[in-house]
């Protein structure tokens, strides 16, 4: 798996869930990466409080999109293969994952624009679940980029979209 597409993946994830946080677009009742999740979690993990923000907001949307995809043979952002959710929390393990991610979750504004940058692609307004494809490696770069443009409109158009991939 390229790690590219495994930090994309990171990154992604952290946007997302902090803009489906309560405080923003309230998709689910979480506020791990919030501001005052840090001094919350800090004293109970104070080496890893990027991390457990992290899996926090990640089990809390995780939750909402099987809720509405299902779970099953189905993967979606924040379902992914084993081999995918331990490498992504790898990579927001790393100083300069946590450097980015402060700088741009300080605000939905920020966030949002940091989702615009990573779209590549313009997809249909959809709201609910949608597929995206059938999940393979070779095609998961794409699928994520689809995804991107497809939560970006959502959040942009004040409904809910949970892009998800068919398993192969």
């Amino acid at each position: 798996m390229k790690n590219n597409i495994v930090e994309s993946l990171a990154e992604l994830r952290l946007l997302v869930g902090f803009l489906g946080e309560k405080t923003q677009h309230n998709w689910w009742g979480s506020s791990f990466i919030g501001a005052t999740s840090e001094a919350f979690l800090a004293p109970v993990f104070p080496r890893t409080t990027m991390l457990a923000r992290y899996h926090g907001v990640s089990e809390a949307a995780m939750l909402v999109h099987d809720e509405h995809i299902g779970v099953g043979a189905n993967f979606h952002l924040y379902r992914l293969p084993d081999s995918l959710e331990r490498a992504a929390a790898k990579v927001v393990a790393t100083d300069s994952s946590k450097e980015l991610m402060n700088s741009v979750l300080g605000s939905s504004e920020a966030a949002l624009a940091r989702l615009s940058e990573l779209c590549v692609m313009d997809a249909e307004k959809v709201e609910g679940p949608v597929v995206v494809g059938n999940y393979s490696d070779a095609a998961l770069n794409d699928m994520v980029q689809l995804s991107t443009s497809h939560y970006l409109k959502a959040f942009t158009g004040a409904y809910k979209c949970f892009p998800y991939m068919r398993e192969a």
